[in-house]
């Protein structure tokens, strides 16, 4: 009986050993698995965070053209606005000339009445 039980003890430990390193082999499996797993995660994840800064490009490059028509249509009424005031500065310098002109006129009449006054 002794010899019985120490081949049932030996059994018992050999079929304990096959289940652990069945088991073992099975968890290495599952665990390659699981990481091939996550990594495919971290790829869709990586995508989808792709996919989300897109509009957010989008929008940022969208707010920066309505940004600069803007800024384009503001500067354009302001060369507009320099122009007229360019154009209302040409006339007051002719206005300017013609008074000048008019009264070196005027002074030389009046030199020529007093020349002939005197």
């Amino acid at each position: 009986m002794e010899n019985f039980t120490v081949m049932l003890c030996f059994a018992l430990v050999i079929l304990l050993f096959t289940y652990h390193s069945v088991a073992i082999i099975i968890i290495y499996k599952k665990r390659k698995e699981f990481i091939i797993a996550y990594k495919r995660v971290l790829n869709l994840k990586d995508w989808c965070d792709k996919i989300s800064e897109e509009p957010g490009h989008s929008y940022i490059i969208e707010s920066v053209e309505k940004r600069g028509n803007e800024l384009i249509n503001q500067l354009n009424l302001l060369n507009a606005k320099l122009v007229k005031i360019q154009e209302h500065h040409k006339n007051l310098q002719e206005r300017q000339q013609k008074l000048h002109d008019s009264l070196l006129e005027e002074h030389k009449l009046l030199n020529q009445y007093f020349e002939n006054y005197s």
